[in-house]
């Protein structure tokens, strides 16, 4: 995971807007509350959103949506790059001390299952919101699944 999250912060740091035709692709798999969550992500949650789904590791639509969606829980935080450093940091040098919109970042996968869960989105793309954080054996997805949407983050 190390190598995930460094990557990612240099992504963060660099993040163009995602290209507008990439964008509107992924806009017309999503339902309207679903569109509503990924316009309120960050520009480099939404870059990521979109490599995600674009990952040749996915079969299908709903894997694509499914891994597009799967940090949307961040949003709750409202956290900027640097601020998810700390909480991530934090987090795992003293979890327990960790509270308020840091607790709410590291937190991000349980909450953004709940607002996908809201938002009418399929039954997968809740799962690997919850899930996309646990060790692949104990997701309730099957094996292969996990392995694709883990490719795609």
């Amino acid at each position: 995971m190390g190598a995930h999250l460094v990557r990612r912060f240099f992504q963060s740091v660099a993040a163009r807007p995602p290209d507008p035709a990439e964008e509107a692709w992924l806009m017309g798999l999503l339902n309207e509350a679903e569109q509503r969550h990924y316009r309120q992500m960050s520009r480099a949650d939404r870059s990521h959103a979109v490599r995600s789904a674009r990952c040749p590791a996915l079969a299908d639509d709903a894997q694509r949506v499914a891994a597009a969606l799967h940090d949307v829980g961040k949003n709750r935080a409202g956290l900027g790059t640097m601020a998810r450093v700390g909480a991530t940091v934090a987090g795992a040098l003293a979890p327990r001390w960790v509270r308020g919109r840091w607790a709410q970042y590291r937190d991000h996968p349980r909450l953004g299952a709940a607002m996908l869960a809201e938002a009418g989105s399929a039954e997968l793309t809740v799962l690997w919101a919850a899930e996309h954080h646990l060790p692949p054996e104990r997701s309730t997805l099957p094996a292969a699944l996990v392995a694709a949407l883990a490719a795609s983050d």
